[in-house]
């Protein structure tokens, strides 16, 4: 993924999913100049820095409930 699209996403009012290395996450921000995404762990809860490029986006957001 690239910085401009991670943008998007979290500026999104929808719920668009967002892989890091196969969990999903959730972006909470972005900082375009050094090229990482603060992101937290949808099932765990913990919030790590990654290169945004290691971020794949999976289309609309799944139910992680089932």
């Amino acid at each position: 993924m690239n910085a401009d699209r991670a943008e998007e996403i979290l500026k999104s009012p929808d719920s668009i999913g967002v892989q890091y290395r196969n969990n999903y996450v959730w972006i909470e921000d972005i900082d375009k100049g050094r090229n990482t995404a603060h992101v937290t762990y949808l099932e765990k809860h913990n919030t790590i820095h990654v290169d945004i490029d290691r971020l794949v986006e999976t289309g609309p957001m799944p139910d992680l409930t089932e």
